[in-house]
């Protein structure tokens, strides 16, 4: 009796951690954001990834979606979202309030990437980083290699668009738009995918977030 207790209780050990092992590999399987800088993956230590002010590249592989929602802030509008809800949801469809990731509020940023630089601001801003083949344009650098089904592609940083400035007006373009030897704040983001329904709306799939700090 006791040696069947054992084994039993044994075979409920290890379904529980295979189940575990299968829902932590589907949490990651959506996307994956690095940070390249010269030429070297720079690991994040408890969700901070700390770089020298000089050009950096987000390396993204897209595994199951054509492309992923980012938000660049110099706030945590985004980033403090508590991680139990879902970051898509939106009951003020008209004034947004209280909503992040809506698909009206994506802001337009240049074909390929052709200003090598990142849309910093407020909660007001989120932009979309995608690819499709049947499109003539995207966001990404140029450079996008499809392999497998699997989408590589990179997003160079040499440059910093301040929105916040901008939209102040109380700022010159070459004070909010600069070089990223110039920057002097923390930057948080955010990366999300989702799934749309018609009549459900969009459910979330995966959420990453980073903190760039720069010395």
């Amino acid at each position: 009796m006791n040696k069947l207790l054992v084994i039993f209780s044994l075979i409920i050990i290890s379904s529980c951690k295979v189940s575990k092992i299968e829902k932590s590999s589907g949490d990651a399987e959506y996307f994956k954001v690095e940070i390249v800088q010269n030429g070297k993956v720079i690991k994040e230590k408890d969700g901070i990834i700390q770089l020298e002010k000089k050009p950096f590249k987000f390396k993204l592989s897209l595994f199951k979606v054509t492309g992923i929602d980012v938000s660049n802030s110099w706030g945590k509008y985004y980033y403090d979202y508590p991680n139990d809800k879902n970051i898509y949801e939106c009951i003020d469809d008209k004034f947004f309030k209280d909503c992040r990731f809506v698909a009206v509020k994506t802001g337009n940023e240049d074909k390929f990437n052709e200003n090598k630089d990142i849309y910093v601001g407020d909660g007001s801003y989120q932009f979309h980083w995608f690819y499709k083949e049947d499109l003539k344009w995207h966001r990404l650098d140029k450079d996008v290699k499809v392999e497998n089904g699997v989408i590589y592609a990179n997003v160079t940083v040499e440059n910093i668009y301040d929105m916040d400035k901008r939209d102040s007006r109380d700022f010159s373009e070459e004070e909010y738009k600069y070089p990223i030897e110039k920057i002097n704040q923390d930057i948080y983001l955010v990366f999300a995918a989702g799934k749309w329904e018609p009549g459900k709306g969009t459910d979330e799939l995966q959420r990453e977030k980073l903190i760039l700090k720069f010395k």
